[in-house]
């Protein structure tokens, strides 16, 4: 699942933004949009690596926190790529992650779409649980 969208980019960093971090050839649609769609899935994969320590990825739902790490994460691959990276890039790449972190730590949530973790005590994080029958054999002491 990916967690942006182009337009989501877009609104955060600026059409103009994101074609300067592009070499000439690549500014220019259609290789504009393929360079943009194949950084958000290698953010949105990110982010699955991330979260999978907590959740089983990818999500069911679009959680509306990811959207904005993201944006980030791809600008950030993007940036990285072709040599345009800015301390601004850097500092909003550390952020997103740090979120991610904390958000796999159970620091953090994912808001309204939190997916529900299972309090029950007699079961695992994996849903397994164990049953065994009455003990068949024993010592016979004295």
């Amino acid at each position: 699942m990916v967690y942006a969208t182009r337009a989501d980019i877009e609104e955060l960093w600026g059409l103009e933004f994101i074609q300067s971090l592009m070499p000439q050839d690549l500014a220019e649609e259609p290789a504009l949009g393929a360079a943009v769609a194949g950084a958000l899935d290698r953010a949105s994969e990110e982010i699955d690596a991330h979260l999978s320590a907590r959740y089983s990825v990818p999500l069911a739902t679009q959680p509306l926190v990811l959207v904005t790490p993201c944006a980030n994460i791809a600008i950030y691959v993007l940036a990285n790529r072709h040599t345009a990276l800015t301390q601004t890039i850097e500092d909003r790449y550390g952020h997103a992650i740090k979120l991610l972190q904390r958000i796999a730590d159970g620091k953090a949530g994912l808001g309204a779409q939190e997916p529900k973790v299972s309090t029950d005590p007699d079961s695992s994080a994996g849903g397994a649980s164990f049953t065994a029958s009455e003990r068949q054999f024993g010592r016979h002491l004295p």
